[in-house]
């Protein structure tokens, strides 16, 4: 509830940027109610608001005929998809096609439906939608290691399946009509944050259309980290796996032998 106040503050501060000037081009104003969050043992997922303001180049215009689109979306990393096939009555990884360069979370919002926000080249351009994600040249393997060059189509139905993939885990989400007008000139969106989120640096783009066009762009940059007793465990585990690994096994065990040792006092 403080949050949700502070920003509610900062929104009033906003408005009072959109004082009449002299003709120009409309522009954004914006904010996060947080740059950073924690991650810890208790995580369960958060929510990030985004707010701001359009400053119409008009004295006195509203905020109509213009559409607001948030996209928040980070840190990239290569992603392989493998398809099963049944060998012999057993499911096992058949082909695998490898995506260098793809979002471990895309989260997109707008005032109405893409498809009527922009026309679809000016979408895929600025790479606006999920559908439009640029995960890098792929690389696709044979069951047995080798390079392959898959048709496009059967390379797309890895793609659609890795998409299809990050949505059902929550990583993945689209949300026509998530940014609301408050008042002539005033918006929010609340973006969700669940908690299996990649750790590392996002960035919140803030894209303003009128009639399909692109007026402004404003960005802001969101860090995601692992805090405490977790934050150690997570790097030990990427920089020194094997003592991440020994340290577990020596854990194991200790536990093991105090299950015995009480069991067998009774």
């Amino acid at each position: 509830m403080r949050r949700f106040a502070a920003a509610l503050f900062a929104l009033a501060a906003l408005a009072a940027l959109t004082a009449p000037e002299p003709a120009r081009a409309d522009q954004l104003v914006t904010d996060l109610s947080e740059h950073q969050v924690a991650i810890r043992s208790n995580f369960t997922g958060t929510q990030i608001l985004l707010f701001g303001a359009v400053e119409a180049r008009t004295p006195g215009s509203r905020a109509l005929n213009r559409d607001v689109v948030v996209v928040v979306q980070g840190p990239t990393r290569p992603m392989t998809v493998r398809r099963k096939e049944p060998i012999a009555g057993i499911w096992i990884n058949h082909d695998s096609v490898t995506y260098p360069t793809v979002p471990g979370y895309y989260a997109i919002a707008s005032t109405r439906p893409l498809e009527v926000t922009a026309d679809p080249d000016t979408l895929k351009a600025l790479r606006i939608g999920i559908e439009n994600i640029n995960p890098g040249t792929p690389t696709a393997r044979a069951i047995d290691g080798t390079l392959q060059i898959l048709p496009p189509d059967e390379e797309n139905a890895f793609w659609k399946a890795l998409i299809r993939n990050q949505r059902r885990n929550g990583l993945y989400t689209s949300l026509p009509g998530g940014v609301t007008f408050l008042g002539q000139t005033l918006f929010r969106a609340t973006v969700d944050i669940p908690a299996n989120v990649p750790v590392g640096l996002y960035t919140a783009k803030v894209y303003l259309l009128q009639d399909g066009e692109i007026i402004d762009t404003i960005s802001s940059p969101l860090y995601i980290d692992k805090r405490g007793a977790e934050r150690f465990l997570f790097r030990m585990a990427h920089s020194d796996p094997l003592l991440y690994g020994l340290i577990a096994v020596l854990i194991a065990a200790l536990a093991g032998w105090l299950a015995s040792a009480v069991m067998n006092r009774q």
